[in-house]
């Protein structure tokens, strides 16, 4: 009994043996088998499985706007996450310190233009040497001074849309065309306090996450019937993904910034169509039969994705060029494992 079990072990190592060096069988071999094959089709790309995304803005390309004083009321004029266009009213403020504000915008126009007269009337003096020059870094520094202030309080007056002495009240206004992010707040609005960011249409992408491995072949992704490209890959990688961002988002995609979805990847790489029952496992291996001189020669392939009925697989070799074998590789497979045939 031990003899006979000593023996199976050893016709057992023999097999596992000669499973690991099989690469080739020739076609005499095969008896009466049945055997076709199939030329496989070459593609640029592909598309695989699919991978988490979101819908998000493109870091640092928001536009903020901001309160220039304590605002007593603030009246929103449009929704949360609303398209809106450049120039369409966002936001009312109303109090007495938008009054004193645009007193203060007023007050800061006349001394600006009282001192840019004093700066150009006296800098021939200067240069004929009719003044000192402390007398004239005094003037320069109260031209230079009231310059600053008056353009920093005219940025925020290029976004007011309109001003109503009667109510104390001033209109903002959308400063580009994007989605509004209204920032609201229970409290009182304090100076310097946010009212609104504005994304850009172009700043709204989709996030996603792909296999490190196949990042450098992304060339689109795919959600319902919206096809976008990809636009920009990180060069680090978190754990084992990489992060690629789209290019702008189309309106007619319906997406909304923040939402949460999966999406098809396209990866611009040459790989081929096989049909499923032309590969087979070798060890840990996918590998196809393929026909020259007479036999059949095992080729390992990597099985990148799949349709109902075909494998998308990449080789080293140009299998556009290649017989790979369609009929019998089950009963092929076994006779070079030396278990016969079907």
């Amino acid at each position: 009994m031990m003899a006979k079990y000593g023996a199976c072990l050893l016709c057992l190592s023999t097999s596992v043996v000669g499973l690991a060096q099989a690469e080739s069988l020739a076609i005499s071999a095969l008896g009466n088998l049945d055997l076709n094959y199939t030329q496989p089709q070459r593609v640029a790309s592909y598309e695989g499985s699919p991978l988490p995304a979101q819908v998000e803005i493109l870091p640092g390309n928001d536009y903020w706007i901001s309160t220039p004083e304590n605002i007593q009321q603030v009246h929103f004029l449009v929704g949360q996450g609303q398209r809106v266009s450049k120039g369409q009213a966002i936001v009312k403020l109303t109090g007495p310190e938008v009054f004193h504000y645009l007193a203060q915008v007023e007050a800061a126009a006349t001394l600006y233009q009282l001192a840019k007269s004093r700066y150009e009337r006296n800098k021939p003096l200067l240069a004929n040497g009719s003044i000192s020059a402390e007398k004239w870094r005094e003037i320069s520094q109260d031209y230079f001074t009231t310059h600053l202030e008056y353009e920093h309080m005219q940025h925020f007056m290029e976004r007011v849309h309109s001003t109503d002495a009667a109510t104390d009240s001033l209109v903002v206004a959308a400063p580009v065309d994007g989605i509004v992010k209204l920032n609201a707040i229970s409290g009182p609005y304090m100076a310097g306090d946010q009212l609104f960011s504005l994304v850009p249409n172009n700043s709204i992408r989709v996030k996603v996450n792909v296999p490190t491995g196949q990042s450098h072949s992304l060339s689109a992704i795919n959600i319902n019937q919206c096809h976008i490209a990809i636009e920009s890959l990180s060069a680090i990688a978190e754990g084992a993904f990489v992060t690629a961002w789209s290019s702008a988002v189309p309106q007619e995609c319906n997406l909304l910034l923040g939402q949460q979805m999966t999406v098809v990847p396209e990866y611009q790489k040459a790989v081929y169509l096989l049909p499923k029952n032309s590969v087979f496992s070798w060890e840990q291996d996918s590998q196809v039969f393929t026909l020259s001189d007479n036999q059949l020669n095992a080729l390992t392939v990597d099985i990148l994705g799949s349709t109902p009925e075909q494998y998308i697989v990449a080789s080293d070799q140009d299998l556009s060029q290649l017989q790979v074998l369609s009929q019998s590789v089950a009963a092929v497979k076994g006779i070079m494992l030396g278990l016969g045939g079907e």
